[in-house]
């Protein structure tokens, strides 16, 4: 497949929540894009924080590990080396997953918060509050200095592509909401989150002011990729990688 002649002639930004959400949704594009151009993944929450609380402590068994900072070393490691496969750069911006991001406002004495995390975290637990897709306030700062460095690291002339909120995970949906934001200042385009697109019963909704970019596919290609994602793709997607299509959307000419 030749990279679509919408995004191959300028500097691509793949902005990802966590470490394999861009490859999952859009890592074949991302291979045949770095190609003619440079292609980097930012990707923004890449690491555990403080005591894990119980919903943490469910991820982690989940995926057979013991302790966090070991699992997230070990996926941030994948992700670069899968990455750099296809001649992508890859970036971690060092925020905490919502698992275990702690609240700015915290003020409890540590025996507290090691007795009960919940009440340190801004995201408790995963059914009420991470999957609800609603931002905390207590992340607005967070929000907004995503925003202001991405102003700073990118330019004019790159093309950001950003998650395209199908998923209520709420680290997901404050990425969104940062590519919305960066749509008033750069060409911004929006990529469908796997599996999420794929359990859609219908097609996947474009974003206002932006059309589908046709492209084909290499299935078997992109397996092969997300096969180097081990720790991550394996718990979302099981032992054997079912085959994920991509949707991308840019904006309308004029």
């Amino acid at each position: 497949m030749a990279a679509p002649e919408s995004l191959s002639d300028r500097p691509c930004i793949v902005l990802s929540s966590h470490l394999g959400d861009a490859a999952l949704s859009c890592g074949y594009l991302m291979s045949q894009l770095s190609a003619s151009t440079p292609v980097t993944v930012m990707t923004v929450f890449t690491h555990s924080q403080g005591n894990p609380t119980r919903t943490a402590r469910a991820y982690l068994e989940k995926r057979n590990a013991r302790k966090a900072p070991a699992l997230y070393n070990q996926r941030r490691t994948e992700d670069l080396i899968a990455l750099r496969s296809i001649g992508v750069t890859g970036v971690h911006f060092g925020f905490a997953d919502a698992l275990f991001r702690r609240r700015p406002d915290n003020r409890l004495p540590k025996i507290a918060n090691d007795l009960v995390p919940e009440l340190s975290v801004i995201y408790p637990t995963y059914r009420w509050h991470i999957a609800q897709g609603k931002v905390s306030p207590l992340d607005e700062k967070l929000l907004s200095d995503l925003e202001q460095r991405l102003l700073f690291t990118t330019g004019e002339d790159d093309v950001i592509l950003a998650p395209i909120g199908l998923s209520n995970h709420v680290d997901r949906v404050l990425v969104h909401e940062l590519g919305l934001r960066m749509a008033k200042h750069r060409t911004v385009g929006f990529y469908a989150e796997q599996p999420d697109a794929q359990k859609l019963e219908g097609d996947v909704p474009a974003p206002k002011g932006t059309e589908l970019v046709k492209f084909d596919v290499d299935l078997h290609a992109k397996a092969q990729l997300l096969e180097r994602f081990t720790t991550h793709t394996r718990a979302i997607l099981g032992r054997r990688v079912p085959a994920l299509d991509e949707y991308v959307f840019m904006p309308t000419a004029g």
